[in-house]
């Protein structure tokens, strides 16, 4: 039977292992897992392997499967026959092809065709040996051990493999890269190398906006081009960091290096004209070859982040001073634990002022670095490294429950407590835990939320809209008070208004700093205030540091000011003193008077604009005047009863355009005299109801300021349309009469 291995061979085989010593423990040995349909030759091939291999049995295609699935993390290799019922070999083959868990075990094929195709079949299938019956029993221990060890030596390439490059764009990894990196400087002391780092500015928004299977596209495109750079020097290395990451040592020269990192930011545009791609790129000329390739690295990172963002500055080179900025911000890092446990931070309060009354109506907490060396530190040395390091949740923490110590003993102590507003920063905002640790500092402080105001940054909305929607949902829903600080410095501001309810705003005074520009910053500021104010957002100002600058704040309607012009941040007790300097009567029954008044008379709270509107009742409007055009700014309740809730002059940016050529000269008049004059004028004029009939208007015009180059109106409105009917009728009555009078007079001549 010559499909059959010989007992007498098969135990000769056996006896030979165990003479070689190959009886050992069976939990050392691989195991092969035999799938024959013949019980006679699936016996004889175990009797055979069990001196040197642990065997497994299948009958069957199907049965091997299920031993794999089983067993296929131990199993070194598999005879499988190709002819069997239920599930022939090949079936096998291409179930473990698509599996990548199979794909590469090593699989002989064993058959009794000899037909050339069966082998071409099978090899195409993944296959790696191929042994016809009948056996040879040497030959099949020596085909196992060849594919065996194949798939070991395939195995550890991989794992070298896996361990040197990056899976994904075939470059160096880090380790590799900076293992490559010291062994070309080191072979090469005496020329002079440069370290390049690159990465893409906004790279996480490819992935957002187009997914990251196309992030992807672009890192494998970024280390192609990476390569083709590199090859233009005879001595390079280069890989990936991470993420989008990364970098590349050659030698330096000068001109051709500049040309290169030109090039690079054209090549990365090419990638597709619509993403607006812009690398940063820190370069580091190696002027100290013995320092670690982490520090060079390092460098580099450090000339990258200066040029970050900066479309034309794309790249920078590295200098001794960011070196001490380094250095600077390891030494905060590791002061800040020890500063924080024994209490170096102190917190200073700058009071925020309501600005039509000038006296204190709240504070913000702000924290100073007392260091026994160093002396006072500014929060704009420490905070960033803060920021960077995460240990900002600590400080924020630890400044929130100092806001509530004051709290706690100005009630204990009989003061009115006003509120004081703390910083969240933008880590802590996606905290899961942040209203549970707020509300667990009020309770044990036993305070109200509305007396703990907190300050989130406008560029936190730009990480991510939906959590920061979401936490101040919840804070909100808990009775806090939100105030959005730095508001316009970012991108997002009209949107952020229009997402989220916000409770209070907060300005900058730079917007008021130099511009080429006249009035352009006090224009912007007038349209903030006048933009919340139809919100009903009350607005404080940050910065007022000059009289002008308050008195600026005051006429556009601005509700509370911060600034050093009122007070600077001072220690606690200071402010204490300063808010039991003021009579807290005298305070309430000012809060009293001015709380009644609605913020939609919007600048009622103004002394002369309270004389300029005696009479709620009287349909008034705020007017800005500029280059031949009037808009609305304000209007009270009464307009609307005046002229209806669906006015169009009030959606118009030139309420000019609503009326007839005619009375589009009469009211421009009026309102030229009144600003040149700064004397009370009035008009009248004929407009449209919403229904067409006509309405007449009889305005009194009262100059109050001028902000930029816009001039500010506040335009008394009467409906004179009953009175204009009745002259009508009096001037027809009066030219009846005058004609018949003329009548009579003739026949009494005759």
């Amino acid at each position: 039977m010559e499909d059959y291995i010989s007992v007498d061979k098969a135990s000769k085989t056996h006896r030979k292992n165990a003479a070689l010593g190959r009886d050992v423990d069976p939990s050392s040995l691989k195991t092969i897992l035999v799938v024959e349909d013949n019980m006679i030759n699936r016996t004889l091939l175990s009797k055979m392997l069990s001196g040197q291999y642990t065997v497994l049995e299948a009958g069957n295609g199907q049965d091997a499967l299920e031993m794999l699935h089983e067993h296929g993390d131990e199993i070194s290799a598999v005879l499988l026959d190709l002819v069997m019922p239920v599930m022939d070999g090949y079936a096998v083959l291409e179930v473990m092809q698509t599996n990548e868990r199979y794909r590469n075990l090593p699989v002989v094929v064993t058959t009794g065709s000899s037909h050339h195709d069966s082998e071409r079949r099978a090899l195409s299938l993944g296959a790696w040996d191929f042994v016809t019956k009948p056996y040879d029993a040497e030959i099949i221990l020596f085909r196992l051990k060849n594919v065996i060890e194949r798939s070991q030596l395939t195995a550890f390439k991989q794992l070298k493999y896996l361990s040197e490059y990056d899976a994904l764009t075939g470059l160096y990894n880090k380790t590799k890269f900076f293992d490559a990196t010291r062994k070309l400087l080191d072979a090469n002391c005496h020329e002079s190398f440069v370290f390049l780092r690159f990465d893409v500015d906004r790279f996480q928004l490819i992935n957002s906006f187009f997914g990251t299977a196309e992030g992807d596209k672009l890192l494998v495109y970024i280390a192609r081009e990476l390569a083709v750079d590199a090859k233009q020097y005879s001595k390079a290395s280069y890989g990936r960091i991470e993420s989008d990451i990364v970098a590349l040592c050659v030698p330096y020269h000068p001109v051709q290096l500049e040309e290169m990192v030109r090039q690079s930011k054209k090549t990365l545009a090419l990638f597709n004209v619509n993403y607006d791609i812009v690398p940063s790129i820190g370069i580091y000329v190696i002027d100290d070859p013995a320092i670690s390739i982490e520090e060079m690295y390092n460098r580099a990172t450090l000339a990258a982040k200066t040029c970050k963002g900066n479309y034309v500055d794309f790249y920078a080179y590295y200098n001794e001073s960011m070196s001490i900025a380094l250095n600077k911000e390891q030494e905060i890092t590791n002061e800040m634990n020890f500063a924080l446990e024994h209490g170096q931070f102190e917190i200073y309060l700058q009071p925020k002022y309501n600005i039509h009354t000038n006296l204190p109506c709240g504070a913000e907490a702000l924290v100073r670095w007392m260091h026994p060396q160093k002396g006072m530190l500014s929060p704009g040395e420490f905070i960033p490294v803060f920021e960077r390091n995460g240990f900002i949740t600590k400080l924020d923490y630890y400044v929130w429950e100092q806001a509530c110590k004051c709290l706690h003993n100005w009630v204990a102590q009989g003061i009115r407590p006003y509120p004081i507003s703390v910083n969240v920063s933008r880590v802590n905002i996606y905290n899961p835990n942040l209203v549970e640790m707020l509300m667990e500092l009020l309770g044990r402080y036993q305070l109200e939320p509305g007396l703990l105001n907190l300050e989130l940054t406008e560029s936190a909305y730009t990480d991510n809209p939906a959590a920061m929607k979401k936490t101040m949902a919840q804070l909100q829903s808990h009775g806090f008070i939100i105030l959005m600080d730095d508001f316009g410095s970012g991108y997002s501001s009209l949107s952020l208004l229009k997402d989220i309810m916000i409770d209070i705003l907060k300005i900058d005074m730079r917007f008021l700093s130099a511009s080429e520009f006249a009035g352009r910053g006090e224009n912007i500021i007038a349209s903030v205030i006048r933009m919340a104010k139809w919100l009903n957002i009350p607005v404080v100002a940050e910065g007022a540091e000059t009289v002008e600058q308050v008195d600026f704040l005051r006429s556009v309607g601005c509700d509370y000011v911060q600034g050093y012009y009122y007070a600077r941040p001072m220690q606690i007790s200071d402010y204490e003193q300063l808010c039991i300097n003021f009579s807290l009567d005298m305070q309430m029954r000012i809060d009293q008077k001015y709380d009644s008044y609605c913020y939609d008379d919007l600048f009622s709270q103004n002394e002369e604009m309270k004389s300029l509107f005696p009479n709620h009742l009287q349909a008034a409007v705020i007017c800005e005047y500029y280059a031949d055009k009037i808009e609305l700014v304000r209007v009270n309740e009464a307009y609307y009863a005046l002229v209806g809730h669906g006015d169009v002059m009030t959606k118009s940016a030139n309420i000019l355009d609503m009326l007839d050529e005619a009375y589009q000269a009469t009211l421009l008049r009026a309102f030229h005299l009144c600003v040149q004059t700064l004397e009370p004028g009035e008009c009248e004029y004929m407009r449209r109801r919403t229904n067409g009939t006509p309405l007449w208007i009889g305005a009194k015009l009262r100059y109050i300021s001028t902000v930029g180059n816009k001039h500010i109106l506040i335009v008394e409105l009467t409906d004179i349309t009953m009175r204009k009917a009745i002259d009508t009728e009096l001037q027809k009555y009066k030219e009846y009469m005058e004609f018949h009078l003329e009548g009579a007079g003739n026949h009494e001549d005759e």
